[in-house]
């Protein structure tokens, strides 16, 4: 078969859908697999091994194309269903909960659209799944419902790993040489004081206090004599830097850096990262690090790692109130979001403690 996968979300969502191409790929290593995302998670798609092409839409080039040109914003889009009705796709594996990309694939003369029919918005699909939204289970398991329409089976252990490519490894080496003050190739443990772009404004409403951050840092340096690697986008630099300039300057770095693949290859080299519940904590753990994810107000049996207490930690307040993030809905919180507020650091400094010892 030949299969096209179609998810425009953020780095969580993809890194979510991993694990479904894993499986389309084993159940027919002959077939193939393409790739169908924005412009911020292709870096990270491109090194994707199962997949043989990479196709990127980004819907604020179009507007912003639209705006200037009608005509040049539609025959950008015709160029693009041009290309992928070339290549005959026998099915497309929609993951965008909405409409367009069906249309997208009905008129590339794409045969099985099969994908979530979230709020009846899955009018051209050819196979409907019901979906109110993402809560019982993870979504991840979500994505792998969708090879039984495909005439796929469920595979018994999911996949989800990567490597980073040799070129990004090479770079994440560079980084550090060039930032660590003593030698590069210490005992690092990453962290994510930041996090939570998918969402928006609302970014802040899924962080734990940086002074937080900063009290769980100095404990592994004194506890584990490591080295404390800050990760996070160009929107969380000053965040990031706050937090180095309060470390041991010979204990900290913050190899600041745009590119998802040498993320990937940094967050390979540390044993331990802590952070939000946010896309670099998925790449983590897909590159094999250890992770301790701090959740508050989303469910981490839907959003967080599997629950493997070798490997991954999920560390959060409980209250009856959590999690409030529902349907993809975050109402508002007459609380002060003592979630994570009300959140101490010794359940992290545990959780970490265990996973380093």
């Amino acid at each position: 078969m030949r299969i096209l996968i179609a998810n425009p979300f953020g780095i969580g969502d993809v890194l979510f859908s991993l694990p479904l191409a894993y499986a389309i790929r084993q159940a027919d290593p002959k077939g193939t697999l393409a790739y169908w995302c924005n412009r911020r998670t292709e870096p990270l798609v491109r090194f994707w091994p199962m997949l043989e092409e990479v196709f990127v839409f980004e819907k604020d080039e179009f507007r912003q194309e639209w705006k200037r040109s009608r005509l040049g914003a539609l025959g950008q889009m015709g160029r693009l269903l041009r290309t992928i009705e070339g290549r005959r796709f026998d099915a497309l594996v929609d993951l965008s909960l909405g409409w367009p990309v069906g249309l997208a694939g009905w008129l590339a003369g794409i045969p099985q659209r099969i994908g979530f029919n979230y709020r009846e918005r899955g009018r051209f699909l050819t196979r409907k799944i019901p979906l109110a939204g993402f809560d019982r289970k993870a979504v991840s398991d979500y994505y792998l419902d969708l090879l039984t329409p495909l005439g796929l089976k469920r595979p018994s252990r999911p996949l989800f790993e990567l490597t980073p490519p040799d070129d990004a490894q090479e770079e994440a080496r560079r980084l550090l040489a060039g930032q660590a003050k003593a030698e590069p190739d210490r005992r690092w443990v990453g962290m994510v004081p930041g996090g939570g772009t998918s969402w928006g404004p609302n970014a802040p409403l899924k962080r734990w206090g940086p002074d937080r951050f900063l009290e769980v840092a100095r404990y592994l340096i004194e506890k584990f004599s490591c080295s404390i690697m800050i990760v996070g986008d160009a929107q969380e630099r000053e965040l990031c830097r706050e937090l180095g300039r309060n470390l041991p300057q010979d204990r900290m770095v913050f190899p600041d850096t745009s590119s998802l693949a040498v993320l990937a290859a940094l967050l390979a080299r540390c044993e331990l990262v802590v952070g939000n519940d946010s896309g670099p904590m998925h790449l983590a753990r897909a590159v094999g690090a250890k992770t301790v994810t701090i959740f508050g107000p989303v469910d981490p049996y839907v959003y967080g790692p599997p629950f493997e207490p070798r490997l991954h930690r999920v560390v959060l307040k409980a209250l009856p109130c959590r999690p409030c993030y529902q349907r993809f809905r975050l109402p508002p919180c007459p609380w002060d979001h003592r979630c994570l507020k009300g959140l101490e650091s010794e359940p992290v400094k545990q959780a970490a403690r265990e996973l380093l010892a």
